[in-house]
């Protein structure tokens, strides 16, 4: 009897015991294949169904360069066999997938950094391996059973604000639905990027052919941009309650008191200067522009203001720097040389340097010296070549000023955003704008800002403008071994014109 009941006891351990166990293998999620997962496999051995369609195997992607060797798409085979969940319920409906881009080597995402170091787009390699080189991210579209694509809210690659999720037409919620039911989430800012929920480490082959660099010598430079300068006044304004009176009256400090705290904080401040710094008295002639015509100049020693703002450079490309021609001009370069001013603009092409990164500056008017027009094709060709003098003199950074547009406006004409966006296409960082005298809104063009109007800031031309609104445009930028890795998100500091001729955050 007592036989049989510690046998029973046994029997009672072993089940309960193996049951237990089976139920702590599920809970962990745990199964017999579980180590094969991670492996690298070609998706089409998985899902034969899907098409590829790799962009970077060919020159057909926004760097216009092959960066793959093969057209093969690559995953990790946990990744593949949840795509071949997707394949299975989408084909119900009469589609299939397409993959763009799959598995991505560490060499192609610095690459690709390199081109468009914006988070939003292009994973940071300097911070990790991206899901891409992890083999656990892909993107994808979707096409009928005659191969045409859906229609989706962009093309592949589109770094534009139409490309996030907020901008979903039907087709993408339901491929964003579909992936999200069978283990994948969605990138808000790329609606064909998904990413395996399931995390895989980095291969080991992958980490020692990697290029992935350390950020011991990472430098961040902080740049601020303001609008319009004009130091000094129309010689017919009337002294009381102009610059010149306040200049006596309150001295250098009083312009950008209310705001050095900070222009002061930044590495490079850069000011649109219109008008002369200079005694010179010979002006151009200016009949054409009628009650329009004005020639603004102030004393040489108003650099002062600049320096003690914490205004590093200033563009001189604009419709007034030669107010009092040649001469003025180069008074204007001579006196801003002398106080450890940088200046540039038409010709002159600078590179300022702060921490061993050096930044190039262009600066390029469209309206002409004396607003007489200019030569649209001619100024191209020297925005191109400007740009590629910087580049062969290696510099870190390219900023590009642009005098453009019709004064009053606050949207961007095409001519401006041909440039700003060209601009950018060449190699610019960023670009900045000028001449409406009103804000216009900033455009995020691949990954770069193009900051169309920043308005007036400390203006001489008008003690009280009717718009009395400006701003200051503030980013940051990373640096390693001189090579910019990261832009930070813009920063949009409101100011209003309070007073005289001294703007302060509103």
């Amino acid at each position: 009897m007592l036989y049989r009941f510690l046998l029973y006891l046994i029997i009672l351990v072993l089940v309960f015991g193996y049951s237990g166990q089976v139920q702590a293998t599920k809970t962990l999620g745990y199964s017999p294949s579980q180590e094969n997962k991670s492996k690298f496999v070609e998706v089409q051995q998985i899902v034969p169904s899907v098409v590829l369609d790799i962009k970077y195997a060919t020159a057909d992607n926004f760097t216009h360069s092959k960066l793959y060797e093969s057209p093969a798409a690559k995953l990790r085979l946990g990744t593949a066999e949840k795509l071949k969940k997707v394949a299975e319920e989408i084909e119900k409906k009469g589609y299939r997938l397409k993959i763009w881009d799959a598995y991505r080597s560490p060499e192609v995402q610095f690459a690709l950094w390199n081109l468009i170091p914006d988070s939003r787009f292009i994973a940071n390699p300097y911070k990790g391996y991206s899901s891409h080189s992890r083999g656990s991210a892909v993107d994808l579209t979707l096409i009928d059973n005659q191969g045409n694509e859906l229609v989706m809210p962009t093309g592949f690659d589109d770094f534009t604000e139409q490309a996030a999720r907020v901008n979903d037409n039907e087709n993408a919620r339901y491929l964003k639905e579909v992936m999200i039911k069978n283990g994948f989430k969605a990138l808000s800012s790329e609606w064909w990027h998904f990413d395996d929920l399931d995390i895989y480490e980095p291969v080991t082959a992958i980490e020692q052919n990697s290029s992935l660099k350390t950020i011991d010598n990472k430098v961040r430079i902080s740049v601020s941009a303001i609008g319009d300068v004009t130091l000094g006044q129309d010689e017919r304004f009337l002294y009381e309650g102009s610059f010149n009176q306040h200049y006596t009256l309150k001295g250098p400090e009083y312009f950008f008191s209310g705001v050095k705290n900070i222009l002061s904080g930044d590495d490079l401040t850069i000011a649109n200067l219109e008008g002369s710094l200079t005694e010179a008295t010979d002006k151009p002639n200016k009949s054409s522009q009628g009650t329009r015509a004005f020639f603004f100049k102030g004393n040489p020693h108003y650099t002062a203001i600049l320096k003690d703002g914490s205004v590093e450079a200033v563009n001189l490309a604009n419709n007034h720097s030669m107010d009092f021609l040649t001469k003025g001009y180069e008074d204007t370069v001579a006196t801003l040389d002398h106080a450890k001013i940088s200046s540039f603009g038409d010709q002159k092409v600078t590179v300022y340097e702060k921490e061993g990164v050096k930044i190039g500056l262009i600066g390029l008017n469209t309206l002409g010296p004396i607003e007489e027009g200019i030569n649209i094709d001619n100024l191209i060709l020297q925005l191109k070549t400007q740009i590629e003098t910087l580049k062969a003199e290696k510099t870190s950074m390219i900023i590009v000023s642009f005098h453009w547009g019709q004064e009053n406006k606050y949207f961007p004409t095409q001519v401006q955003r041909k440039l700003g966006q060209l601009a950018i296409d060449q190699g610019a960082d960023l670009v900045l704008g000028h001449h409406p005298h009103v804000i216009q809104k900033y455009e995020n063009y691949k990954g770069r800002c193009i900051v169309y109007s920043l308005g007036n800031f400390v203006f001489g031309g008008n003690p009280n403008p009717w718009y009395k609104y400006t701003e200051i445009f503030c980013q940051q930028y990373d640096f390693v071994d001189g090579k910019l890795v990261e832009l930070s998100s813009p920063q949009i500091i409101p100011c209003k014109l309070s007073s005289s001729y001294r703007p302060e955050p509103s």
